[in-house]
């Protein structure tokens, strides 16, 4: 007969440093989602407003962990992404690590029609030079020279391949992937089985409304089953940690 067990929250605190020890080294792909209590993924079309304190702590270490982080051109356009920026402290771990003291950007985009004056251009520097990865034979017109320009064969949907990207930055050397969306990435990657871990904030709020949820695909023939493997609280907000059944990128 099933049981509930009462998880009370215990142990020493977890600053930045501590949750990327907890993150470990392991190469691989990682998801992080918040969502409302009722399952929003945005308020406004914004993340932001659904994150907090410890949301960012948690964000902040999964940055540190990764080697390129994996986004849509409208979570991009949505949330203003920009050069990935590190406390002093973690950019030392990750050079101590054998890192670049930064991550990278890649932006999994439809056509080249990214506004050059985006932060994700702008803020950039030689070392952190975002990847703008799009479908072959999609609109290529208008290519931004700050950027590593790549083609990956397309999907069902015309969509750049995720399977093909994340091999093309495995590649690259680019083996620690973060993806922090948008929906329709994060349901593709989850879809298709290449997703290791999933972190999922469930931030207390409730929003209403017919609005976005981590995922934004057509439903799965069969459900994506999840292990949660750990659960942390900060505040009024609770991180889950779910391994994922994955199949070789």
């Amino acid at each position: 007969m099933p049981v509930l067990r009462r998880r009370i929250p215990s142990g020493d605190p977890l600053g930045s440093s501590e949750l990327l020890e907890w993150l470990g080294t392991d190469l691989g792909v990682r998801a992080n989602m918040v969502a409302s209590v009722d399952g929003r993924a945005t308020v406004n079309g914004r993340v932001g407003h659904l994150t907090g304190p410890a949301d960012q702590l948690l964000l902040v270490a999964l940055r540190a962990w990764c080697d390129v982080l994996l986004v849509g051109a409208g979570t991009v356009r949505a949330e203003g992404y920009g050069a990935i920026d590190l406390p002093e402290e973690l950019q030392e771990l990750r050079v101590q690590r054998g890192q670049a003291p930064r991550p990278v950007l890649a932006v999994l985009i439809g056509r080249h029609d990214l506004d050059p004056a985006l932060p994700v251009f702008s803020e950039t520097g030689p070392d952190t030079r975002p990847w703008l990865i799009s479908a072959a034979g999609s609109d290529t017109s208008r290519p931004d020279r700050n950027a590593h320009i790549l083609e990956v064969s397309a999907g069902e949907d015309g969509r750049p391949s995720v399977r093909e990207a994340l091999q093309t930055l495995r590649g690259a050397g680019l083996g620690r992937v973060l993806s922090e969306g948008g929906p329709t990435i994060l349901g593709h990657l989850l879809g298709q089985g290449l997703v290791n871990e999933l972190f999922l904030t469930v931030s207390p709020q409730v929003v209403g409304g017919d609005g976005l949820r981590i995922v934004h695909v057509p439903e799965y023939q069969n459900p994506v089953e999840l292990t949660l493997s750990d659960v942390l609280g900060g505040a009024h907000e609770v991180f889950l940690r779910y391994a994922a059944g994955t199949r070789p990128v």
